[in-house]
């Protein structure tokens, strides 16, 4: 981020003058005069020095974002509104290139990752959704490296391009990203989306390229580093993904703020998980799925739509709640409680169970799946739109911490759908204002977050 020059310069000015107490009155004008007092040899070169130094940030900034540093610039806070698809997957626009090309995408905090499909492609797979066309951008740049990528449920392979990125009003320029040429399986033959915007920590990055967030950060364009979600429950269509601090329309109540833990994914610990008043004890020191003496590994995952964990221990979940047998009469369901934080954070059984998909409507799944990951990463847990549907999730990479409060799903949309355009176009409410100016404060305050770094680029955070 850009230094914050301002206030250096209106000190300098207020050195070099005395300005008389005024005391108001309504009835009064009031004159004071003014004693101008010179500038020493010494201040004038630091004066000087300093309005050289904010002149030529502005040319950077001037440079960076093709020309525009006003209202777009630095502290702003916006909002890309998401497409619910039936609950399971949440796609929002970005542009790329001059002009802009819009292209649907899914926000993967689960990855670092950003590539989209090329207008090259020619798989069965990118017919059915839009490409990318360098050959229509002005300022696109070849890299030249070649990509592949290998998932659990196909690849996808091509080469790395640079471009200028908009996310809502935000220009981000010089963005690496995988251009996409050959794509490989079922989780690609959609229209959906046509490419993944990875929102998690640089060490998690393929090829060393930056991560798109990190050139926002990078090029100070934000208020604050953060970025939050709110995820709606079909019918409602009131889904976004918020840059520059938490809207506070879109929950209520306190923001609990626990620490990552490892700066790779966005990883927490997590205590225990309750039903109802039975807690499991799945994370006690020393069991086999806990990762240290605060609990198991566990990761805010915008990408996976269930909540996910060691095979064992789900199944464990769904032999004690039985969901299927109690699909016609949810509230004979306990409600299920997961520990993190300090706290605890209830899912009724209306928010974990999923009505099934088939052409009669009846029928429900319990919203968790096996997923055995080896170690060193794993064993780990994963919570998925769930869980992100019932709390509003804020994701801070400046004091690398992960904050939750409880989601505004039964308000009246239109307040939000109000306070979601004004935010599209850049343009925040007095209470969101008011909230970034405090977390500005609180990360001044805060300082540094004590951290070790036993590899390159991987910090571990440390748990008092």
């Amino acid at each position: 981020m850009a230094p914050f020059i301002t206030p250096f310069i209106v000190y300098l000015f207020t050195a070099a003058c005395s300005f008389p107490t005024a005391v108001t009155s309504t009835t009064h004008t009031h004159k004071f005069p003014l004693t101008h007092i010179p500038h020493t040899a010494p201040q004038r070169k630091v004066f000087l020095e300093t309005l050289g130094h904010a002149h030529n940030e502005m040319r950077r900034l001037t440079k960076e974002r093709g020309g525009k540093i006003g209202h777009l610039g630095v502290g702003s806070e916006v909002a890309i509104a998401l497409n619910n698809i039936k609950n399971t997957q949440y796609v929002g626009t970005i542009g790329i290139g001059s002009p802009k090309q819009d292209i649907h995408v899914i926000f993967d905090t689960g990855s670092a990752n950003l590539w989209v499909t090329s207008s090259k492609c020619t798989s069965d797979a990118c017919s059915m959704h839009e490409g990318y066309d360098s050959e229509k951008s002005s300022t696109y740049q070849s890299m030249g490296d070649e990509v592949s990528v290998r998932f659990g449920t196909g690849s996808i392979e091509g080469f790395m391009s640079s471009d200028t990125f908009h996310v809502g009003p935000l220009e981000i320029t010089a963005q690496a990203f995988g251009e996409i040429t050959v794509e490989d399986g079922d989780v690609f033959a959609t229209s959906q989306f046509a490419g993944i915007a990875g929102l998690a920590f640089p060490a998690l990055s393929a090829y060393g390229n930056v991560p798109f967030f990190d050139n926002i950060m990078k090029q100070g364009l934000l208020g604050v580093n953060m970025f939050a979600f709110y995820y709606s429950k079909i019918p409602r269509q009131e889904s976004a993904l918020f840059f520059g601090g938490p809207d506070p329309k879109f929950y209520h109540g306190e923001i609990t703020w626990m620490p990552v833990m490892r700066q790779f994914y966005w990883e927490i610990r997590l205590q225990d998980i309750a039903i109802g008043d039975s807690h499991l004890h799945l994370c006690d020191a020393g069991t086999e799925y806990a990762t240290d003496e605060h609990g198991c590994k566990i990761v805010f995952d915008t990408g996976t739509s269930l909540i996910a964990g060691p095979s064992d221990a789900v199944m464990k979940i769904m032999n004690q709640l039985k969901v299927e047998d109690h699909c016609d009469d949810l509230s004979a369901l306990p409600d299920l409680t997961m520990h993190f934080g300090g706290k605890e954070f209830v899912l009724h059984p209306a928010d974990y169970v999923l009505d099934a998909d088939n052409d009669s409507g009846s029928g429900c799944k319990l919203g968790f799946m096996p997923l055995d990951v080896p170690a060193p990463r794993g064993p780990l847990w994963i919570l998925g739109d769930v869980f992100m549907r019932k709390f509003y999730t804020v994701f801070d990479r400046a004091e690398e911490r992960v904050g939750i409060a409880l989601s505004n799903e039964n308000q009246d949309p239109t307040p939000l759908d109000e306070d979601l355009k004004g935010l599209e176009e850049g343009q925040a409410s007095t209470a969101e204002k008011v909230l970034v100016a405090a977390l500005k404060k609180e990360e001044v305050a805060a300082g540094p977050a004590p951290d070790s770094t036993p590899l390159p680029g991987d910090k571990v955070r440390r748990v008092d």
